[in-house]
């Protein structure tokens, strides 16, 4: 039996096989967090609070878009500072277009990703390393 890939549902002998957004989500987090210049995933304060209350700490910063048979993906950043951040936002649509695509079997159509903010690590304090 021939599979059509970019299918959201898979049919077997058995039943039907359906993969939830939540977990296209999941996958396209982690792998994108495995790029090396980002710093963390984005995705604002709304999706921050929900989050919370809802336990979605994996899918936070990646928003999945279906329409008929497309299913593309939305992916928020923050990068650290210094890095080539085309470079960085390059290697995550790659990634996560790559692993999504191998893990769940499906053809993304787009992979979207938004760089919103950079994170400068802090500087040490002098005054309080000194000891008088």
């Amino acid at each position: 039996m021939a599979q059509d890939i970019s299918q959201r549902d898979r049919t077997t002998d058995l039943g039907v096989v359906r993969i939830n957004n939540d977990v296209l989500a999941s996958i396209a987090s982690i792998a994108a967090t495995e790029v090396r210049g980002v710093y963390r995933m984005g995705g604002g304060i709304t999706r921050t609070i929900c989050d919370l209350f809802f336990k979605k700490t994996y899918t936070k910063g990646v928003r999945v878009h279906v329409k008929e048979s497309e299913v593309s993906l939305t992916v928020s950043i923050i990068v650290e500072y210094g890095v080539d951040i085309p470079r960085v936002a390059d290697e995550v649509q790659e990634k996560v277009k790559v692993v999504v695509e191998k893990m769940a079997g499906l053809v993304l159509s787009e992979v979207d990703v938004i760089v919103e903010g950079v994170h400068a690590k802090a500087p040490a304090k002098e005054a309080e390393t000194k000891k008088f």
